[in-house]
């Protein structure tokens, strides 16, 4: 019970944060000038290293000013089951972007422009997460400083409100539900020798053959196939031959 009460924990302060910083990206929006083509890429992973620094320090530190015992800092149970937790929910933000990165090579949504996907950089970013997570909760002295302590009373302070803290409780409720069907995907994934990308790991199937090649009309594609197709047979209308066996 009290591993299920630390998840949900969790989930509180990923919903919070992420409220956080989902204003302060729609203030920057508006006040940057549109960013350029070739530079968004390098835009996108600065401010996620910077998000995800901010996350693990901010989790880090909550967890050492208010979820541990007195004189017991960075207990075994809070770094192995925080890793995990953090770990599986890096996964699935990296599970939704390849699926978007799979999205955006096709025709049909190529408008929607995004960046490209580094998965080299994406993977370095999940375990340089989770190690700099652990190195936290070992070393307090790494997130005592002003700017972190801010974010993490900011999020208690959201937490404790009266109405809008029941909804991070409701989001943190569904948080943790998608954590432990997340883990046992992964688990599942691992036994069978799949990738944890796949859906099998708990993500989407982005390694079939889902888009559509050269941004074809789907309907024509399947006209192509039929006509291709050894074993396809066109349609014949006898109507007008049993009609005829009748008269005669």
């Amino acid at each position: 019970m009290e591993v299920l009460e630390f998840i949900f924990v969790l989930g509180v302060i990923f919903s919070i944060f992420g409220f956080i910083w989902g204003l302060m990206m729609m203030g920057l929006k508006i006040l940057s000038p549109p960013a350029r083509q070739q530079g968004k890429q390098a835009e996108v992973y600065v401010l996620r290293i910077v998000k995800y620094f901010l996350l693990v320090s901010v989790t880090a530190n909550y967890i050492l000013a208010y979820q541990t015992e007195s004189g017991e800092k960075g207990s075994v149970s809070h770094i192995v089951i925080g890793a995990i937790v953090l770990a599986l929910y890096l996964l699935g933000k990296l599970q939704n972007r390849t699926m978007v990165s799979q999205l955006a090579k096709n025709a049909m949504f190529g408008r929607f422009y995004s960046p490209p996907l580094d998965i080299k950089v994406e993977r370095f970013l999940l375990l340089g997460s989770v190690v700099y997570f652990v190195a936290c909760l070992l070393l307090p002295w790494m997130v005592d400083n002003f700017v972190i302590n801010w974010f993490t009373e900011s999020v208690v302070s959201i937490y404790e409100a009266a109405i809008i803290g029941w909804i991070f409780k409701i989001i943190a409720f569904f948080f943790l539900i998608t954590i432990i069907m997340r883990a046992a995907n992964v688990i599942g994934a691992l036994l069978n020798g799949e990738s944890i990308l796949s859906k099998g790991g708990g993500g989407p199937n982005v390694s079939g053959n889902f888009h559509f090649q050269g941004g074809a009309n789907p309907f024509e594609q399947f006209r192509e196939k039929q006509q291709n197709d050894p074993e396809w047979t066109d349609y014949e209308d006898v109507t007008e031959e049993e009609e005829g066996d009748k008269e005669s």
